[in-house]
């Protein structure tokens, strides 16, 4: 009975280690570039290559920032007045649709 218990947990780590490819897949910072409004129309962002972003919140004003991609994970650094401000979102790019998190944006054409 234990030889079984230990043959499939080799198994099991076995296919877990044969298949590292499989899976979400990084989001290039290419599919982002462009910009992006939510769906509410309150908030925009601005990609360019090289890491270089522009946010504009309807409330608040413009920030230019930076911006880098690690896997599906997105992370903003830019500056409200004098506050350093760092967000981090899990990230979605599907077509004409980007998600940060929760919230949708769509491009801009």
């Amino acid at each position: 009975m234990m030889k079984k218990k230990w043959a499939a947990l080799l198994l099991c780590l076995l296919l877990i280690f044969a298949f590292p490819g499989c899976g979400a897949k990084p989001v290039s910072s290419d599919g982002l570039v462009g910009t992006w409004k939510d769906t509410s129309g309150l908030t925009e962002y601005r990609f360019d290559t090289g890491g270089e972003m522009k946010m504009h919140a309807l409330s608040l004003g413009s920030f230019k920032g930076t911006y880098r991609v690690d896997g599906d994970r997105i992370t903003l650094h830019y500056r409200v007045l004098t506050k350093d401000v760092t967000d981090t979102y899990t990230m979605k790019v599907s077509g004409d649709n980007l998600y940060l998190g929760k919230s949708k944006f769509v491009r801009k054409k």
